[in-house]
């Protein structure tokens, strides 16, 4: 039996309770997102955390007393469908959801909440919704065990202990020029280009180090130019071609305005715009800083080209597919 405070027990003699619901999903890489269904955002937590308001319809929670696991379906309205492409991505894998019930119209106190449940997702979509089904935390247990796969994508995530990247070395920290509550943009952060490089020379006959670049053409790269920081150089055997895919799966956080402290996952880059999964609670202005980090699709090829970290590549790309044989 559960208890409530006395300041709970008084609201609810007359008939003054306000409730809504909140939602802390904490993805496997620690990246945490927090929503509620209520009309508008909700301040809560010890910390104060900003939980979004989002449209959320969620049914009834089964408890069952045979053995079998709670569970219960939350339902997400999808404001743009290229969403659904991100969620393919696998970005709720692993994920944990905290599920709280609060008596919104008081300040954070312990007693103002109930947790109604720690939950695993399972991921279903259709065109205007995004399901979950949530089962309770002890359905991990169903977890198959080693929980390294032999499977195709690393059984690593990007910036853990096993893929031994730094997180703050790929930071790159910007200032926004315009933006509105999905999108940024940052005129002055430039285009992310690949190319192929034939030829470095080094300070040293065994280091050197490119703290910046000098283009012959101010505009863009040509091919076979020069990348040059005094005594480091580089040369392109092309013309480098704009990477798409260096930030999506990757993430955006914001470190000063309205929105200051609220990260979201990347759903797009194209030049000096950047597009999120999930709306920001406000509009992004000009003049709010924010840090952008690349994201990773667990594939050898992005592990050596992007972030030249093949050794403790957990993946089994030549993993022969699964296929029926007919009897």
């Amino acid at each position: 039996m559960r208890t409530v405070s006395a300041a709970f027990e008084a609201a609810l003699a007359n008939v003054q309770v306000r409730l809504c619901e909140l939602y802390e999903i904490e993805l496997a890489n620690g990246t945490i997102y927090r929503y509620t269904d209520h009309a508008k955002d909700i301040t809560w937590d010890a910390a104060g955390n900003t939980y979004t308001a989002l449209p959320l319809r969620r049914g009834p929670i089964r408890f069952n007393t045979d053995g079998r696991h709670d569970e219960c379906e939350l339902a997400i309205g999808i404001r743009d469908l290229a969403i659904l492409n991100t969620v393919q991505t696998n970005i709720l894998e692993a994920a944990q959801i905290t599920h709280k019930r609060i008596r919104w119209d008081a300040s954070y106190a312990a007693d103002e909440e109930i947790v109604l449940g720690i939950w695993v997702p399972d991921v279903d979509f259709d065109r205007s919704n995004l399901s979950l089904k949530l089962k309770s935390l002890l359905d991990t247990l169903a977890i198959h065990v080693p929980a390294h796969q032999y499977q195709e994508p690393c059984n690593h995530f990007l910036f853990d202990d096993n893929c031994g990247l730094t997180r703050a070395d790929y930071a790159y920290a910007g200032t926004a020029t315009a933006g509105d509550a999905t999108s940024l943009t940052d005129a002055g952060a430039g285009t992310v280009y690949t190319a192929e490089v034939v030829q470095i020379v080094y300070l040293t006959a065994t280091t050197g180090t490119i703290w910046y670049v000098e283009l012959s053409n101010a505009n863009n790269f040509e091919s076979g130019e020069v990348l040059s920081s005094g005594g480091d150089t580089v040369t392109l055997s092309e013309a480098p071609a704009e990477d798409t895919t260096f930030y999506p799966q990757g993430e955006l956080s914001m470190t000063s305005g309205d929105n200051d402290g609220e990260r979201r996952p990347i759903l797009s880059c194209s030049g000096s715009v950047r597009t999120v999964l999930w709306p920001f609670p406000a509009a992004i202005e000009a003049g709010d800083t924010y840090a952008i980090y690349p994201g990773c699709d667990f594939t050898p090829q992005t592990c050596h080209a992007r972030f030249n970290n093949l050794t403790p590549y957990d993946g089994y790309p030549f993993c022969p597919p699964w296929e029926e044989t007919a009897m």
